[in-house]
């Protein structure tokens, strides 16, 4: 059989975002029952960990949608570096084990279906500051720096 439905690829973050991202907010990604209308802590179903939404801004200037969402699967609350700027709100972020999943959107209104894309990872870290990145994780040429400094070791 081709791929399940909710199939995750792995994407580098220079791939996925390569000119970084800020974070704005951690906040529990919670699940609602239809039937007793109760929300509970949502749960990844691979990991059965608990599952933290943070609320990024891409900082790619042609970036079509600015907000992007991406869920991390902890045992608690991820923390978010400090401020770039006090008192901005913005925190220059990058996640290890981001794995991407696409799926259908429907259009609102009479507008057509899309594809999109959901995000998650392991974990947040400082920009530049993930375990295992030598080099910085943002900008089109890192991946090329880093492939490079993979073929030199």
């Amino acid at each position: 059989m081709a791929l399940m439905g909710g199939y995750r690829f792995t994407v580098p973050m220079a791939d996925a975002f390569p000119h970084g991202l800020y974070a704005m907010g951690v906040q529990q990604a919670m699940d609602y029952d239809q039937k007793t209308g109760r929300q509970t802590p949502s749960k990844d179903k691979q990991t059965g960990e608990l599952v933290w939404t943070v609320t990024c801004i891409d900082r790619d200037p042609e970036a079509r949608e600015k907000e992007v969402k991406i869920k991390v699967t902890a045992p608690h609350t991820p923390m978010l570096p400090e401020e770039v700027l006090p008192g901005s709100g913005l925190r220059a972020v990058e996640f290890t084990g981001l794995v991407v999943t696409p799926y259908i959107q429907e259009g609102r209104g009479n507008g057509r279906a899309r594809m999109a894309l959901s995000f998650r990872a392991t974990a947040v870290h400082p920009q530049g500051k993930a375990p295992g990145t030598a080099a910085p994780t943002t900008g089109r040429g890192s991946r090329q720096a880093s492939s490079e400094g993979d073929k030199a070791a």
